[in-house]
């Protein structure tokens, strides 16, 4: 839900740059909960998105918007458990990639 603001860049190649509260947004995930970002890696951000997401416009988001991603958050991905995309309702947002 974090790269809500993003989804016209993510969706629509007409779209040039992503807007400043995309890279707000992006940048809060990377700080805050960059293993939810896996799910743009392995394609499951698919399934919340209202059309299919440019994977090129995803992984153009840490240079377009001046955020580094550091090498442990991207290694989470193969070596930590991601949190589900629609967490039970007993799950707090830090345990979750909803927020």
């Amino acid at each position: 839900m974090g790269l809500m603001p993003c989804i016209g860049l993510l969706t629509d190649t007409t779209v040039p740059t992503p807007p400043a509260k995309c890279c707000g947004a992006f940048k809060s995930l990377v700080d805050y909960a960059p293993i939810c970002l896996c799910h743009g890696l392995n394609g499951d951000i698919n399934k919340i998105m209202p059309a299919p997401m440019n994977f090129m416009r995803m992984m153009s988001l840490p240079g377009s918007c001046n955020v580094p991603l550091s090498m442990q958050a991207l290694a989470q991905c193969s070596s930590a458990p991601v949190p589900p995309l629609n967490p039970p309702a007993a799950l707090s947002p830090k345990n979750n990639c909803k927020e």
